[in-house]
């Protein structure tokens, strides 16, 4: 029996990211409660803070690998032209890589400043 099985790693990503996504929404959804109304400077100290910058780095990575398994599902069971699914995939990919540099760009600016 192999020891790789790609089915079973997709579905325990796809429900490890869903897990940690949830919780972060959770932990976003309680300090904006908890927080009240915040200034533009208060942002910032928040984020800058170690953790809950590593935190929402984690969930940037989170959200494009849940995202990553949903979408390819999708083209596999939907596109059946082999060469169209893989143009999509490769594009949609090349999408997300370009988002997920785009969005830790940012976290690191905001942290430098």
């Amino acid at each position: 029996m192999s020891r790789r099985v790609d089915g079973v790693n997709a579905w325990l990503w796809q429900r490890l990211s869903a897990l940690y996504l949830g919780g972060f929404l959770i932990y976003l959804i309680t300090i904006l409660l908890c927080s009240g109304t915040m200034t533009f400077i208060q942002w910032q100290q928040w984020l800058v803070d170690p953790v809950h910058s590593t935190l929402i780095l984690i969930g940037f990575v989170m959200l494009f690998i849940h995202a990553w398994i949903g979408i390819k599902d999708v083209a596999i069971d939907y596109i059946s032209s082999l060469l169209l699914r893989s143009i999509v995939l490769m594009l949609l990919g090349l999408a997300f890589m370009v988002a997920l540099v785009w969005s830790s760009r940012i976290l690191i600016l905001v942290l430098i400043q």
